[in-house]
């Protein structure tokens, strides 16, 4: 197991395993690791670029001289040595991933300072026991899962013979706020799971478990952003009725151009900023929606909902046109432009999208409803609020290439 937390935290420390498909695999930790780096490379480890070192595979001989090096040098360069005796986290999470729906892939993150691994904290989503183990235990490293935009955090859970996973905002958020913690606060932030180190079951566990209550509440958030920037913008629109009175006569015409031209383009970036919120994450509630459109209850019209939908991409459509000669325009500009140049640009495409940004908010409202109908269904058992949910799964026992990495360790 895992050295606790004093392990070295102060000095430098080398962590061994065995990989099946790199062999000897080590990475370090502690305040100076950059010690114990150079004792690998002076033994013949390779450096990897995930931060973990290895010798050439399968090569008995030069893994035997790699290791009887390292013993020495690791007392030459005060770094001590510590022997894992579960699998390669990298191997696990590769085969995880393999065996999750759709197109997964996984990588290692290593935490040679303990600092490193709180960085997670900032963009994952959970309020189970991984985010309380980043924070209270002493954690060398991790695997990240992704598909692209989803990302799930596994690590080994201290003091057990199992993983945790855990999901993070996709990678479509605002994944830091002044607050790191604000993302467990959501009441729907999904739970990490207690997983078991057999790669098949592990993956069951995590599609039966943590992807749908993921799926449920990524797009619960989506909604309630959108809901609130809808929300936002009728409030910038309504001030903007309020007033745009006072700024014209009694026939409509202005009664100082300059005055509102300005006060209407400030309208305009108002409404705008809330716009973006539904480009940002219009399709993924669009794509939800649709999906479930089958599954919808009875007294939800068919028929109603489709042709929402069809306005609401082309809403989509036209506030990504917007965006996109705006990009041309910027591009046109070059690296010198003139603020005031930048700043006609933004109103430029602010103008342009009006009509888009019109019809979102008058409409905007009845998506937000709909989508809400079609949530997608969370599992039927959710755990408590802040707990854990483990599968009742066995953990894997130690292989044989531990046992013998662990007799080879030559100190």
């Amino acid at each position: 197991m895992i050295q606790p937390q004093t392990d070295i935290a102060n000095s430098a420390c080398i962590y061994l395993c065995y990989s099946a498909s790199r062999g000897v695999t080590a990475f370090t930790g502690g305040i100076n690791y950059r010690w114990a780096s150079t004792a690998l490379k002076e033994a013949g480890f390779i450096g990897l670029s995930d931060g973990t070192y290895c010798v050439p595979p399968f090569a008995p001989d030069a893994t035997r001289k790699a290791l009887l090096a390292l013993t020495r040098l690791a007392r030459t360069h005060r770094a001590a040595i510590s022997t894992l005796d579960r699998p390669f986290l990298g191997d696990v999470a590769s085969r995880v991933a393999q065996n999750l729906p759709g197109d997964w892939s996984s990588e290692i993150v290593v935490h040679s300072v303990p600092v490193w691994q709180q960085d997670h904290l900032d963009w994952l989503w959970d309020r189970g026991g991984l985010a309380q183990a980043l924070i209270t235990e002493r954690v060398p490293y991790a695997a990240l899962l992704t598909n692209g935009t989803d990302e799930l955090l596994m690590i080994e859970r201290p003091g057990h013979e199992q993983l945790f996973i855990g999901a993070c905002l996709p990678t479509d958020f605002n994944r830091r706020f002044p607050d790191n913690r604000h993302f467990s606060k959501t009441p729907y932030a999904p739970n990490s799971i207690c997983i078991p180190t057999q790669p098949l079951l592990a993956a069951q566990a995590i599609t039966a478990q943590l992807l749908p209550r993921y799926a449920h509440s990524v797009h619960r958030l989506r909604t309630d952003r959108v809901s609130d920037a809808l929300l936002a913008g009728q409030k910038a629109l309504d001030a903007w009725d309020s007033i745009s009175d006072s700024l014209a006569d009694e026939q409509g015409w202005p009664l100082d151009d300059e005055t509102y031209g300005i006060r209407a383009q400030q309208r305009d970036a108002e409404v705008w900023s809330q716009f973006a919120v539904f480009l940002n994450h219009g399709q993924a509630l669009i794509d939800t929606v649709t999906q479930q459109l089958d599954d919808l209850p009875d007294q939800v019209s068919h028929g109603r909902a489709e042709n929402l939908l069809r306005t609401m991409r082309g809403v989509l459509e036209r506030g990504n046109s917007a965006i996109a000669s705006w990009e041309e325009d910027i591009s046109r500009l070059g690296d010198r432009h003139p603020p005031e140049a930048f700043e006609h640009a933004v109103a430029e495409r602010n103008a342009d999208a009006w009509d888009a940004m019109i019809t979102w908010l008058a409409h905007g409202p009845d998506f937000v409803r709909l989508a809400r109908t079609a949530a997608p269904s969370p599992p039927s058992r959710l755990p408590a609020p802040g707990a854990s949910q483990s599968p009742a799964l066995t953990s894997a026992a130690p292989t044989a290439a531990h046992t013998a990495l662990a007799v080879r360790r030559g100190h």
